[in-house]
């Protein structure tokens, strides 16, 4: 049986777009029996041309769109009949949704992100197709361009697993207890804030318990001031590797999301890096996080004023936090790594093909 050859294109290989959206799923589909797939970046666009003769897909990673050689590289692809797909994992292409997604981001450059968007529209329009993360997402890209979508989720890398399978050996049950926050992004302060008065509640009354925040954070003054006493530590971003044994490390992981729109499309890529480790999480009800957690089975789901009830549940029931992580990991191996994601990644590219 003859391969479909896919390429993907990416602008450089250090974002987590590329681990997420390329690296991951290059390594899930090596040596696959229906597919060869190949990846190149903005600097061999040159090599990536001589291939187009041979491929059946190229897939556009979502970065790529700042590329201005973008355009004739699509022209060039469909010259030869092959297909050009949008890779995208943000709602960042329809100005009807920038009020959304600046409120979300606590953002006031709307200049920057008029000209992003338009830059995303610009390949979008001429693309024959798009793979996105979730379900939320698929239905808003449809509505924008009305064209084909697949689903391939974000996932999880033999070298995550690896990282993550001896960080949960060295796991220990200590005296004291530790909340994690790790924040990918600057952008996440307003989430931060959702679940800051459980918090700083559930230190007052846990006097064995502090909060470790990794990656980026704009403090209150009041967090400041727990940050003095001891109560919060926080520490600068590390790579994603380094992460797995930072949220080991951690009781209990919080992912808090102010609902809307913009974060409807995020996936669910903080609750099965922290699964993995065997760290529950307790979650926004956000579409992903509602897909990949049943509370109190793969994870705690807490809305904005449930945030203290759940962070005491956790507390107190460490006998059923327990079977929770151990469900979670059980789940996120199942559903984001390994044979599922195989299939899911070939049903995404059958859609095109």
């Amino acid at each position: 049986m003859n391969k479909n050859n896919i390429i993907y294109l990416s602008e450089d290989a250090t974002s987590a777009q590329y681990r997420y959206r390329v690296k991951n799923i290059l390594e899930a589909l090596k040596d696959n029996k229906k597919y060869n797939l190949a990846s190149f970046l903005k600097s061999d666009i040159s090599k990536l041309e001589k291939e187009l003769p041979r491929a059946d897909l190229i897939i556009l990673e979502r970065q790529t769109a700042k590329n201005s050689v973008i355009p004739n590289l699509i022209d060039r692809a469909k010259s030869f009949g092959v297909k050009v797909i949008f890779d995208l994992d943000d709602l960042i292409f329809d100005y009807r949704d920038l009020p959304t997604l600046m409120r979300a981001t606590n953002s006031k450059n709307i200049f920057y992100w008029v000209g992003y968007f338009w830059g995303i529209r610009r390949v979008a329009k001429h693309a024959d197709g798009f793979i996105v993360t979730n379900g939320f997402l698929a239905k808003k890209i449809k509505r924008s361009f009305k064209k084909p979508v697949a689903i391939i989720p974000n996932s999880l890398n033999a070298e995550q697993i690896k990282i993550s399978q001896d960080a949960c050996k060295k796991k220990q049950n200590n005296k004291t207890y530790t909340l994690g926050y790790f924040s990918g992004s600057p952008t996440h302060a307003k989430d931060f804030r959702i679940i800051e008065p459980a918090i700083t509640k559930f230190l007052e009354v846990h006097r064995n318990a502090s909060l470790t925040v990794v990656g980026y954070m704009d403090f209150s003054a009041q967090a400041k001031q727990l940050i003095d006493k001891g109560r919060i530590k926080f520490e600068k971003p590390v790579d994603y590797l380094r992460l797995q044994e930072k949220i080991a490390n951690v009781d209990i992981n919080l992912a808090p999301l102010a609902i809307n729109d913009f974060t409807n499309c995020k996936s669910e890529l903080k609750f099965f890096e922290a699964a993995i480790v065997k760290t529950p999480t307790i979650a926004s009800p956000s579409y992903s996080f509602k897909h990949a957690i049943k509370n109190k089975e793969t994870g705690l789901l807490a809305e904005p004023d449930e945030w203290y009830a759940q962070l005491e549940y956790a507390y107190s029931h460490p006998k059923e936090m327990s079977a929770i992580a151990l469900s979670a990991k059980e789940y996120a191996l199942e559903n984001y790594y390994g044979d599922k994601l195989v299939k899911d990644i070939e049903a995404a590219y059958g859609i095109f093909i």
